[in-house]
């Protein structure tokens, strides 16, 4: 972190960050079981995480957050995407 951001704070709205995130994949239909996604923030790094079955839905998440945020015009560090990639284990 930078000696300005630790002074005069990030100058991200990470509520708004998030906010944005969270709804742009929620309401994407091409996102399956979307509300198994988590999104965070903070100081302007969005992080996602959460499992999806193929990496496409993955790398679909990803940008579908970051279209979001270009349209709502919001400024950010950067998108970290840890979701992870795989078929869930069934317990029997």
């Amino acid at each position: 972190m930078s000696l300005k951001s630790r002074l005069f704070g990030s100058g991200y709205d990470d509520k708004k960050l998030q906010s944005v995130a969270q709804t742009a994949v929620l309401e994407d239909p091409t996102i399956p079981a979307s509300d198994q996604i988590v999104v965070a923030c903070a100081h302007g790094v969005i992080t996602l995480t959460g499992k999806v079955q193929k990496s496409i839905e993955k790398d679909h998440i990803e940008g579908a957050v970051r279209d979001a945020l270009r349209y709502h015009g919001l400024k950010f560090e950067r998108i970290s995407n840890e979701v992870t990639v795989g078929v869930a284990k069934v317990v029997a």
